[in-house]
């Protein structure tokens, strides 16, 4: 059901809560009957609902709240508001996409509908190798069943025993023993090849302009959980309509590139006239399939100028508050004013992937919320390298999977083996508060209940005087801080006492 949207002050917003039930006068006539609303005080977040019971054509009456003085067109009959949890407009499908809201929209709340997880049932056949295994006094897990049966079936039954054995045999050696330092082993069974990793950026899909970081700094990126990566990026993937089209691949390549005046056009500055020039240059401007229609569509916005075309190729300015420094920084401004494509996205390119067998798109830049609603591409698949934006966009759960995969793939790239439970390690150790965490002071290892941990890893005088001001205990629970005091740590053979209890006489 459609929701009137629109951007209201916090003034408006308090009359309304004083006066309900109350008629409010806006300047936007629904085209759809109403029930529900939304209002947002800023550009990006829904903060209030309200229920409205009449749309009505504006007549002006002393009993009206006007929500500005000019160009009211409707009365809204409102029942009642109430304040909500802050929400994203990106929860709304809107008519017109959710960029930001700057007044009215119609729009419509996503709903999720959560259903109770059938039960699962194991296939007979599995089942009969899990009872095969017990009968053994085997232990396997059901995924591992399911694979066996294929072997059930076409081993001798004392081959499917030698299986069933070695298969029992791994699983142990796989096997973490009570208090195993855990954390100790995957810093160090990530750091040890990471000392072997390069520490160059390297040139992406043989396009001089576009780079990728790899190795070492990639790494330190991910486990620092920097708020912009230095070379943010994103894998497209196409829906079936557009993947096999290399025409309709070209044109989402060119609406994805944020072109600006400077990409398509000369700017002339004459100071004497006081003015700037626009010079369309014909070949790039074919290249980014920008017209002049779109040049003079993105001067519609700026302020403080006017301008007119000269003829086919150029656009004449002048400024409206004539001072020099006012025309240096126009011309600033318009080398910088974008005509068209998606923010952030510097570049994109088109390449046949060998394993799709398809077209798949790569940018530099990244601006996932944006490029997923773009027509033709599949938002099941489409990604970014940059971790933080995933988290905005998806959720803590799909961060996590990126930092996982992420760590995987820089390590991998450089021939390095890690066993993956010590990447789902780091994975789970940034993400479990609910944010993505660093490793470093800022993160997890700067809020160790410990204070000798704490002051171990950096700034030692900092954390020990505010520790002494504030009077916090030290348990020596962890691994850090009995080394530093010089005692057995409380892991592995550690974390058992001997009691000895004589013999009573």
């Amino acid at each position: 059901m459609m929701s009137l949207i629109w951007r209201d002050t916090k003034k408006n917003i308090e009359l309304i809560s004083e006066n309900l039930p109350c008629s409010y006068a806006v300047e936007y006539m629904p085209v759809t009957s109403i029930d529900i609303g939304y209002i947002s005080t800023d550009k990006q977040n829904i903060d209030y609902e309200v229920k409205i019971s009449e749309v009505s054509k504006y007549e002006p009456a002393d009993d009206i709240i006007q929500k500005r003085k000019t160009g009211l067109k409707a009365i809204l009959k409102i029942e009642s508001i109430r304040k909500i949890d802050r929400t994203p407009i990106s929860e709304f499908k809107m008519e017109k996409g959710f960029k930001e809201l700057t007044s009215f929209a119609l729009g419509e709340k996503f709903h999720v509908e959560y259903r109770e997880k059938e039960e699962f049932k194991m296939s007979d056949d599995a089942l009969s190798v899990m009872e095969d295994a017990e009968s053994r006094g085997y232990s396997i897990p059901v995924s591992l069943a399911y694979k066996l049966v294929k072997y059930k079936k076409s081993l001798p039954s004392d081959k499917y025993e030698k299986l069933l054995k070695r298969v029992d045999l791994e699983l142990k050696k796989r096997e973490i023993d009570p208090f195993e330092a855990v954390g100790i082993i995957a810093a160090q069974s990530i750091g040890e090849p990471g000392t072997q990793m390069t520490m160059r950026t390297f040139h992406f899909a043989g396009v001089v302009e576009m780079n990728v970081t790899l190795g070492l700094p990639r790494l330190i990126e991910i486990v620092d959980a920097r708020r912009i990566p230095s070379t943010p990026s994103m894998t497209i993937y196409l829906t079936e309509r557009y993947k096999n089209n290399e025409e309709k691949v070209k044109e989402l390549i060119k609406s994805l590139e944020n072109t600006t005046i400077i990409d398509v056009a000369d700017i002339i500055t004459d100071v004497g006239e006081m003015s700037l020039t626009i010079k369309l240059d014909k070949n790039k401007s074919r290249d980014r399939l920008v017209s002049m229609g779109d040049l003079l569509s993105a001067l519609e916005k700026k302020k403080g100028i006017i301008y007119n075309q000269v003829d086919d190729e150029s656009i004449a300015i002048k400024l409206q508050q004539e001072s020099f420094k006012v025309l240096y920084q126009k011309q600033e401004e318009l080398k910088t004013t974008p005509i068209k494509g998606v923010s952030k996205i510097s570049r994109a390119i088109g390449r046949v992937d060998p394993k799709e067998g398809a077209w798949v798109i790569y940018t530099q830049g990244s601006n996932l919320r944006e490029v997923l609603n773009i027509e033709g591409v599949d938002a099941t698949r489409t990604t970014t390298n940059d971790i933080i934006e995933i988290e905005n966009v998806f959720g803590i759960e799909a961060a996590r999977n990126a930092i996982y995969r992420e760590a995987e793939n820089t390590l991998s790239e450089q021939g390095l083996n890690v066993d993956k439970r010590h990447l789902m390690l780091v994975a789970d150790m940034m993400t479990f508060s609910g944010a993505v965490r660093a490793v470093g002071r800022q993160g997890i290892s700067g809020r160790k209940s410990s204070v000798l941990a704490r002051a171990a890893f950096e700034i030692t005088s900092k954390h020990l005087l505010k520790a002494g001001l504030l009077g916090e205990v030290d348990p020596l629970a962890g691994v850090a801080e009995n080394i530093i005091v010089g005692q057995p740590i409380t892991l592995g053979t550690g974390a058992i006492d001997l009691v000895y209890k004589g013999n009573k006489k």
